[in-house]
C-alpha cells in the first residue's frame, strides 16, 4: 500500500506539470479557494498534522475560531503556491525573472549574502519551509555568484525526487544527504561556496527533542555541526508574500559560537537559530508549510496504523 501510494505522488507530479501548461494563472485563486474548502470540510491526516503545529505556534490561548482561520489561510496559499509552482514550471518557465508572480531578493537580502561571502568561508544557510519556497529556492540560487548546494531529505519519495529534477533544471545542486553529500558540503563551504538545508523538517528516531516554541519538537540537530567543522557564517532566511510577489527575507549572517565544548557548541548554536526560526513562523504562521507533526506530543496521540 505504502509503495503504490508514493508512487502515484510522483505521477501527480509529473501530470500537474503536464496539465498547468494549458491552465490561466487567474486560476490560481480558485483552486486554492477550492483546495482551502475540500481540506477543512475532509479534514485528511495533513489537516490534522497541521492544526497540532498551528496550535503550538499560536499558543494554548489562541481560540478555536482563530486556529479555523489560520489552518483555511494555511491551506488557501498551500494551493496556491502549488498552482504557481506547476503553472510556471510546467510551461518551461526556468528563468527567475520570468516567473508569476514575480520573485524578488530584496537589497537586504542581497548584502547580507553578499557580506558573508566576503569572509571567504562560505555561507550555510538555513532556509524555513514557508510561502513558496521552491521558487524562492530558485530565485536565490540563480541569484548567488557561486553554485548552490542544497542538502534535501534522505532516500527521497518519487514525489520529492520529481520536485528535486525540476530544482536541479533551474539552476540549484540537489544532493539527498548521505555521506557523500556531507563530505561535498564541508568542501564546498570551504572553497567559498553555499550550502542550503531545512532546519523545520522534522526527523524522527534519529536525535533528541529538542525545544521549538518551548516544547520538546522532532527537529534536526545534526546539521548545525557542518559550519561548526568550517567556522562559516549561518544564515537563516523564509519566504514570504508580500504584496503580491514573493520575497526572500533573510536575517543577517551569524557567526556560531565556540564554548571548547563539541556538544555544547552544537547546542549554544542550534537554540541561537531556532530563534530566528520561530521568529519566522511567528509572523506567517499561515505560510509555515509543514504537514508533518513537527511536536512530540503530537507524534505520540497518531493513531497505530
Amino acid at each position: 500500500m505504502r509503495k503504490r501510494q508514493l508512487i502515484t505522488t510522483g505521477s501527480f507530479v509529473r501530470l500537474a506539470l503536464r496539465v498547468m501548461k494549458y491552465q490561466p494563472f487567474w486560476g490560481r485563486r480558485v483552486i486554492a479557494t477550492l483546495w482551502a474548502r475540500l481540506v477543512t470540510w475532509g479534514k485528511p491526516p495533513m489537516y490534522h498534522a497541521a492544526r497540532a503545529n498551528l496550535r503550538h505556534v499560536l499558543g494554548e490561548t489562541a481560540s478555536p475560531a482563530l486556529l479555523n482561520r489560520m489552518l483555511y489561510r494555511l491551506f488557501y496559499n498551500t494551493g496556491r503556491r502549488y498552482y504557481e509552482t506547476f503553472y510556471n514550471l510546467g510551461r518551461g518557465i526556468t528563468r527567475a525573472q520570468d516567473f508569476r508572480p514575480p520573485v524578488l531578493i530584496p537589497p537586504e537580502t542581497a548584502a547580507h549574502f553578499e557580506q558573508a561571502l566576503a569572509m571567504g568561508r562560505g555561507a550555510f544557510v538555513l532556509a524555513c519551509h514557508m510561502s513558496n519556497f521552491d521558487l524562492c529556492g530558485i530565485a536565490l540560487a540563480q541569484h548567488l555568484t557561486v553554485p548552490l548546494q542544497a542538502l534535501s531529505l534522505a532516500d527521497p519519495t518519487p514525489d520529492v525526487e520529481a520536485f528535486n529534477q525540476l530544482r536541479e533544471r533551474c539552476g540549484a545542486h540537489m544532493t539527498p544527504i548521505s555521506s557523500e553529500a556531507l563530505r561535498e558540503a564541508l568542501e564546498r563551504l570551504k572553497n567559498g561556496g553555499v550550502v542550503v538545508t531545512g532546519p523545520d523538517y522534522p526527523v524522527h528516531n534519529e536525535d533528541e527533542p529538542v525545544t521549538f516554541f518551548g516544547a520538546p519538537g522532532n527537529l534536526p540537530r545534526g546539521y548545525v555541526r557542518i559550519p561548526l567543522r568550517t567556522k562559516s557564517p549561518v544564515i537563516v532566511l523564509a519566504p514570504r508574500f508580500e504584496d503580491g510577489v514573493y520575497k526572500v527575507i533573510a536575517n543577517p549572517p551569524m557567526e556560531l559560537e565556540f564554548t571548547g565544548d563539541r556538544e555544547q557548541d552544537v547546542a549554544v548554536n542550534l537554540r541561537r537559530i531556532l530563534d530566528q526560526v520561530e521568529d519566522f513562523i511567528r509572523q506567517r504562521p499561515d505560510e509555515w508549510m509543514m504537514f508533518t507533526p513537527v511536536w512530540v506530543e503530537d507524534e505520540r496521540a497518531r493513531p497505530a496504523r
